[in-house]
């Protein structure tokens, strides 16, 4: 069976691709691929290959939510050509809305029809348990079983924002193996940065994938992962570890690895490398594609805080979940996913209970018509305008 196999030095290969169109995006891709020889390098006849995209959110394709729906044709369509098997799936944060639902409105089904592919609701699947190292002890997860019965696993992240953990790509998208409300639960039950960062991390290694691809075409900044702004960040990463690619995002974003909990763990447990400098980089530098004026979220400067001083200060440091009552309807989404029951919706709409919140932001994510905004106290946006004003003087952009 086909594992994570990382290069000494780890190899990186970053394209530069602004379009999504067939004839840019399938050029750009053999580029990307050629190090690796293709897919026939990387796929064989009678190989089931697993391709596990970013599907948060029932979205359009333009709203940079999800893997974009090109990207899973194009690998789809080469792994189909090299003689496999190709099984598509994802979990995502299931509420009123069935799985058909986000195979629908992000193209995916379209997707799978073309290329002769499979697509999985991996919450229906069978799955197992194993034992995951976690920042607190060992954790029991559950994990699909598409994981062990594919013989390769391909990883489709996306170039996104994340509330809680600053950028979301590659080491993070093996959250969605864990199939169902677990995600949920492990949010409440690590609802700090630092620990629910460590656990991606742990989760990540003790199930490699075999190759990663990361669609930063058009990726998404600002108050990630679903209610973002859509940026043409105009890249593709690809490493056979995730750590590389996230390291390549982070360049791309001009975000510092060491302002991000996933890779501050990685580096803590000496997996992949511990920056770009370590890589054997093929194609553009992610470092000269970075993407001007790419605006990190808020939320990353209240975790930043130690704990003692948080418990102190987060009366006065906070953000949090609010509702926007013009878009709302009432469908109650937000509520069921909220692990913390800090959500409730009653017969005058939506109310919060922040006594209980733990500023996971499931429920912004999956809310349907992007009725719940992030909310600041005054503290973190002055900070947040400091940073801006001492990046405006280094010369970076804000």
């Amino acid at each position: 069976m086909t594992r994570s196999c990382q290069e000494l030095p780890p190899l990186l290969s970053c394209v530069r691709c602004a379009s999504y169109d067939p004839g840019e995006l399938g050029p750009a891709l053999e580029r990307l691929l050629a190090p690796w020889g293709g897919f026939a390098g990387l796929v064989r006849p009678g190989m089931t290959v697993f391709l596990k995209p970013n599907m948060l959110s029932a979205k359009a394709p333009a709203a940079a939510a999800t893997t974009h729906p090109a990207v899973v044709e194009a690998v789809a369509a080469g792994c189909r050509a090299g003689g496999a098997r190709v099984v598509i799936g994802d979990s995502p944060p299931l509420t009123l809305k069935r799985v058909e639902d986000f195979w629908e409105a992000t193209g995916y089904r379209a997707v799978a029809a073309r290329t002769g592919g499979e697509l999985v609701a991996l919450e229906r699947e069978p799955a197992r348990e194993i034992a995951v190292d976690g920042p607190q002890g060992p954790l029991t997860v559950r994990i699909t079983d598409w994981y062990w019965r594919a013989d390769l696993v391909i990883n489709l992240c996306k170039l996104k924002t994340h509330n809680l953990t600053v950028l979301t790509g590659a080491v993070k998208n093996h959250f969605g193996l864990v199939p169902g409300l677990q995600k949920a639960q492990l949010h409440l039950r690590l609802p700090r940065a630092a620990a629910f960062g460590a656990l991606m991390a742990d989760l990540a290694a003790a199930v490699p994938m075999g190759f990663h691809l990361m669609d930063g075409i058009t990726g998404m900044d600002g108050n990630g992962p679903a209610g973002g702004r859509p940026v043409p960040t105009g890249v593709l990463l690809a490493a056979r570890d995730p750590v590389t690619v996230d390291l390549a995002a982070s360049a791309v974003a001009g975000i510092e690895p060491a302002d991000q909990p996933v890779l501050r763990r990685c580096r803590e447990r000496g997996w992949g490398p511990a920056d770009l400098g370590e890589v054997d980089c093929r194609g553009d530098d992610p470092r000269q594609v970075r993407f001007a004026g790419f605006q990190a979220p808020a939320i990353p400067l209240l975790y930043r805080v130690p704990e003692p001083l948080f418990k102190v200060l987060r009366r006065f440091v906070w953000a949090r979940p609010t509702l926007v009552p013009t878009r709302c309807i009432r469908c109650g989404a937000c509520a069921r996913v909220c692990a913390a029951r800090a959500v409730r919706l009653g017969p005058d709409g939506i109310r919060f209970h922040y006594r209980r919140c733990i500023s996971c932001f499931c429920c912004l994510e999956v809310c349907p018509v992007e009725a719940i905004a992030m909310r600041s106290s005054l503290l973190v946006e002055a900070a947040l305008q400091l940073r801006a004003w001492k990046r405006k003087l280094q010369g970076r952009a804000p």
